[in-house]
């Protein structure tokens, strides 16, 4: 069977070239900006003309983004797409060649995976197999972007500490292998009511995962240790009591192993409550901008935006399994004989699940964007509210843009489905803006 063969398997890759060629044309809007002259001079002309009128003051709020940072957002905007198109053909490239039904066969030969639900340990050998597959897929979209990151002089982990990242995320995923085989056992139960019950389990699942993180995730990528003492961590833990936030502790972590990019946060709940900063804001941020920093996160701690993404998420899985509910039957039963598919309850199916969860994801991104730069807004108001770090608030959004090379005005479509933040300008008049309001 021929990779391309039959109608959508003509039309799909076309598809997806038409939209990465439209995402990227309105990414790329014009130019770079033109390096400044270097103005010519006659060693025979009077002196006065070696003297050149004094340049316009610079404004401090307003970002320099060197033409160096524009050809990194560029690049970045284009392998994040190309990452988004890649990840979706490597799904279908699974089922349309026929690979996800060969490795349902391998399975069944040692154990039996037909007739449904499948066995414990065939479903473990198989999103074993899937796992590895689409792992290995992504790794040159994963291997560019460390690329990227060396190239302007960002990242700071080799090839190896990568792989071992890699490995570590396969551990993770591997984790899920007893909520998929319950996935197939309640829909050879009650294949009409199975998305209700799987739905009802993950809603704990997923809030296990938000009190976990900081426990046991977290640290397995990185370490952690105390703020010292001294009038840094002093300030910070005045600003927590002054946001009301009691038990938490402040910690650093090593980002710098990774990366030069700073951050900050917060997370947790009651006792796992951490105030984390990275060591490398610790290094490149004044003292003012790194509490200005804090507050931010502090507003999402203090504002209970864990809460709201632990909501969105359940939401979301209740919406996803509805429709795929009604989706993954009928695009099983059109695809069987191209696929070798038996129906939803065959582990070949497993490719398409996840085919469709990721085009549900990408389709509800513009949604999930919106709620995001609402609630940076809102964190970006009560930090400005207990700090009162205005100018310092200001300048640390300029740095975003001129050090860490953040676009301060990304372009409008990808702003809208996958922004996360408002925009570096729209956050920088903000905070100047601020003392003004609060006055009146």
């Amino acid at each position: 069977m021929t990779l391309g063969s039959g109608r959508a398997g003509r039309l799909l890759p076309i598809l997806i070239a038409a939209i990465l060629c439209f995402l990227l044309c309105t990414t790329f809007r014009g130019p770079l900006p033109a390096q400044p002259k270097v103005a010519q001079t006659d060693s025979n002309a009077p002196s006065t003309a070696l003297i050149a009128p004094p340049p316009p003051p610079r404004d401090p709020y307003t970002p320099q983004v060197p033409p160096q940072a524009i050809a990194y957002q560029r690049k970045g905007y284009a392998l994040a797409l190309f990452g988004l198109c890649w990840n979706l053909l490597g799904l279908w490239t699974l089922l349309q060649s026929g690979l996800a039904a060969r490795l349902r066969d391998a399975v069944a030969r040692r154990f039996p995976a037909w007739p449904p639900p499948p066995s414990f340990r065939a479903v473990a050998l198989y999103f074993l197999g899937f796992t590895l597959f689409v792992q290995l897929w992504r790794l040159p979209i994963g291997l560019a972007r460390l690329a990227l990151e060396h190239q302007y002089g960002f990242a700071r982990q080799g090839v190896g500490g990568y792989l071992a990242d890699e490995a570590l995320d396969t551990l993770f995923a591997l984790l899920a292998i007893p909520l998929v085989w319950g996935g197939y056992r309640l829909y050879a139960r009650s294949p009409r009511h199975w998305w209700q019950w799987l739905w009802a389990a993950l809603i704990p699942l997923i809030f296990l995962v938000i009190v976990l993180q900081p426990l046991v995730i977290a640290p397995a990528y990185n370490r952690y240790t105390p703020l010292a003492p001294g009038p840094l961590r002093d300030k910070i833990l005045a600003l927590a009591a002054k946001a009301g936030i009691t038990g938490g502790s402040v910690f650093v972590e090593n980002t710098s192993r990774r990366t030069n990019h700073v951050n900050a946060y917060v997370y947790g709940l009651g006792p796992t409550t951490r105030i984390v900063l990275n060591d490398t804001a610790l290094r490149l941020l004044p003292e003012d901008q790194l509490l200005a920093m804090v507050g931010h996160e502090m507003g999402h701690y203090v504002e209970g935006h864990i809460w709201f993404g632990f909501l969105g998420a359940a939401l979301g899985a209740g919406v996803f399994l509805w429709l795929a509910a009604r989706l993954l039957p009928w695009l099983a039963l059109r695809k069987a004989a191209r696929w070798r598919i038996r129906g939803v309850g065959d582990l070949a199916a497993l490719p398409l699940v996840y085919l469709v969860m990721s085009a549900f994801l990408l389709a509800q991104s513009p949604i999930e964007a919106a709620i995001s730069r609402y609630q940076e807004h809102r964190a970006d108001a009560f930090g400005l509210r207990i700090t009162g770090l205005s100018d310092a608030t200001a300048r640390l959004f300029v740095g975003f843009a001129e050090r860490d090379y953040s676009d301060p005005d990304p372009p409008t479509l990808l702003h809208f489905w996958f922004g996360s933040h408002p925009t570096l300008t729209q956050r920088i008049a903000f905070a100047r803006s601020y003392r003004t309001e609060v006055r009146h």
